[in-house]
């Protein structure tokens, strides 16, 4: 996801132990990661993820390779395609280990019954081949619901069948969890989540990042 946080609203994450990989070299992390759209980049849940992780001792560094691109359907983002060799070029470019994908998507495959209905099986897909290609079958998926806020009135009436299949896909994904959006609120668009949500956001899914690798070692 590509963080559309009120920057103002939150105060800003700024730790040397973070660092994000671009324009071909590692460097301070320091907001808005993503450049997709300048015009609205903002906040996102990725700072107080690496926060969190640093906070809990589970990694004396960390390093973000943004990737997201909003306003875009899974379809876009599956094998072949110019989005997702675009992130697994940026990710063998960086020269380090990943220890996992956090994934935040599906509000462009909500519109339309069709698309949400195939939606299940695209994203099995697209778990499947990054972790084949990124060469780590094992490597944690984490994702994330969708917002309650987002529903018919604003043209995404199936939010809550992408967000089901997120949930149901844990009993069947080996290393994959989903973590809920339960209490978070939107931007005054009424379609983005707002910073402090973002923040918290952040920290559910660095909880939800602990959890997958502690059930790795049992």
């Amino acid at each position: 996801m590509a963080g559309r946080g009120e920057m103002n609203c939150v105060p800003p994450i700024v730790d040397d132990r973070i660092q994000i990989f671009r324009n071909g070299r590692w460097q301070k992390a320091i907001e808005p990661l993503h450049d997709d759209r300048p015009d609205l980049a903002g906040v996102g849940l990725a700072m107080s993820y690496a926060e969190e992780l640093l906070k809990k001792n589970l990694a004396q560094k960390v390093g973000l390779i943004p990737c997201a691109v909003g306003f875009t359907s899974i379809e876009q983002w599956l094998s072949g395609t110019a989005l997702y060799q675009r992130a697994l070029t940026t990710v063998r470019k960086s020269g380090d280990q990943l220890h996992a994908i956090l994934w935040h998507q599906g509000e462009s495959d909500a519109d339309i019954e069709s698309r949400a209905n195939r939606y299940r099986e695209r994203f099995i897909e697209l778990v499947q081949t990054l972790r084949r290609d990124l060469d780590g079958p094992g490597l944690p998926f984490i994702s994330g619901e969708l917002g309650d806020f987002i529903n018919a009135g604003i043209g995404f009436p199936f939010s809550r069948k992408i967000s089901a299949i997120f949930r149901e896909l844990e009993a069947t994904l080996p290393n994959y969890t989903c973590v809920s959006a339960e209490g978070l609120t939107a931007t005054a668009d009424g379609l983005h989540f707002n910073a402090p949500s973002l923040r918290e956001f952040g920290r559910r899914y660095a909880k939800a990042y602990q959890d997958l690798i502690s059930r790795q070692k049992i």
